[in-house]
């Protein structure tokens, strides 16, 4: 199984779009250090630095071995808009979407607002824009 979940039988390009369920069942089911190798995989060190609010990309690289992030549900969070969004196009479009001000959003970049607001205030707005751009893609 790799980032995008089994291979769908068909796709010649080996990955298998995710619905909004199905990146959220595999968010759940992978342990801290998997959400942010996968996350790394998607966004890069540097997004993902971003979204766990530290300052050097050194402290992402210990998540993924053995420490913990502090802001695990975030990054979770994260993982699963980012699945849905690239299992669709590709990690440059995720990356694109998390870091572009969103209009659905209130002119937000969603990666500030995962890193600077509580999650329970925003995860509803944050799910229904990645599930309005990905119907697009």
């Amino acid at each position: 199984m790799g980032i995008f979940s089994p291979m769908a039988q068909g796709d010649p390009g080996g990955r298998r779009v995710l619905s909004d369920v199905e990146a959220f069942n595999h968010a759940v089911t992978l342990d801290s250090h998997g959400v942010v190798r996968e996350l790394v995989a998607i966004l890069g060190l540097t997004a993902v630095a971003v979204l766990g609010d530290v300052g050097e990309t050194r402290s992402v690289a210990r998540w993924m071995d053995d420490r913990e992030p502090r802001r695990v549900n975030e990054l979770r969070f994260a993982l699963q808009l980012a699945l849905m969004l690239s299992s669709r196009a590709d990690a440059a479009i995720a990356r694109s979407w998390f870091a572009a001000t969103n209009p659905q959003l209130g002119d937000r970049a969603p990666i500030f607002m995962l890193r600077d607001r509580p999650l329970h205030d925003i995860e509803g707005s944050l799910l229904e824009a990645a599930r309005s751009f990905a119907a697009r893609l």
